[in-house]
């Protein structure tokens, strides 16, 4: 998987008019940065971006794990696997470094 990103000093997302506008650009129409690593053995189930969309959080199976990759770098933070299939999760309300996780067959927080 890959992600056009248009951030020269970090990851900025376009309105809806900007993105109008850039579509005559021709520099900016042929240009794709990829974020390394952003891929999963089986498959991917779930993607969410941090509020303060730093970061964005994927989940996948085979084997259960989750992987954070870092917009401003374009690289992968860490990933880490566990011992269930993650059925959801969310950026946890108090700390945005927390995830917590909804597994198959427990909640773990």
């Amino acid at each position: 998987m890959s992600m056009k990103v248009s951030a020269p000093d970090g990851v900025k997302w376009l309105s809806e008019s900007k993105k109008r506008e850039q579509k005559k650009n021709e520099e900016f129409r042929r240009r794709l940065e990829l974020l390394q690593d952003f891929r999963f053995n089986a498959a991917c189930q779930r993607i969410k971006i941090s509020p303060d969309q730093q970061y964005i959080f994927a989940s996948g199976y085979h084997p259960p794990q989750v992987k954070v990759y870092d917009l401003a770098n374009f690289s992968m933070k860490f990933e880490r696997h566990l011992d269930s299939e993650i059925v959801d999760f969310q950026v946890s309300n108090q700390s945005k470094h927390a995830l917590e996780f909804e597994l198959l067959d427990w909640v773990f927080w």
